[in-house]
């Protein structure tokens, strides 16, 4: 009697149709975030707050389906990592400089052309999520539907960058220096993602 063979064997598991695509289960929805967010050891020296990242951002993430768009540091963008800048200038003065603003306008487009291809391809993109409210860079004030002037440069330089496409993002800084106000924007935040649904 002669032993069946590997095709034969195959065939007897194989099964009568073909599966198809694997199940999507993507959520459809990201936050646009700062770097020091997810990645504490970006921060200027003596800045950090956190060992790693905020993990209380991330689990809420988690548990609403949300994607996160990590952007790259504006500060080392323009400066690079050791901040570096004339004796007795601050960052935010040497951000705020023609050559700084020139930096962080760059990134800006950089950032926006990602989250507009995003949003063409049915992405919702939520807010845009800021720093402390002295971050050079990343700092966010309000002033009603607008960001003052007492916002980080490349935060201005976000927003306008956004509403020359048509975009009109909120924005919140996550104010991790104060136990206090970062509650209230991890509660904001809560709110927004639980408020609102997917485009897919």
């Amino acid at each position: 009697m002669s032993l069946p063979s590997l095709r034969s064997l195959l065939a007897v598991f194989k099964p009568e149709h073909s599966p198809g695509p694997p199940h999507d289960v993507r959520g459809g929805r990201f936050v646009v975030v700062i770097d020091c967010v997810l990645n504490q050891n970006v921060r200027d020296q003596g800045a950090a707050n956190c060992p790693a990242m905020n993990f209380e951002f991330l689990r809420l993430c988690h548990e609403n389906g949300i994607g996160i768009m990590q952007m790259p540091c504006p500060e080392i963008a323009a400066l690079g990592f050791k901040r570096q800048r004339p004796p007795g200038t601050s960052i935010r003065q040497a951000l705020d400089t023609p050559a700084g603003r020139l930096a962080c306008a760059d990134l800006a487009a950089s950032v926006v052309g990602r989250i507009v291809e995003l949003a063409e391809q049915g992405f919702r993109p939520l807010a845009v999520l800021g720093g402390n409210p002295r971050s050079p860079g990343c700092a966010v004030h309000q002033a009603a539907s607008e960001l003052s002037a007492e916002s980080g440069v490349f935060m201005l330089a976000l927003q306008a960058e956004l509403r020359r496409h048509g975009l009109d993002l909120p924005f919140r800084g996550l104010r991790d220096a104060s136990p206090e106000l970062l509650a209230e924007d991890l509660q904001w935040f809560g709110q927004l993602s639980a408020a609102t649904d997917a485009w897919l």
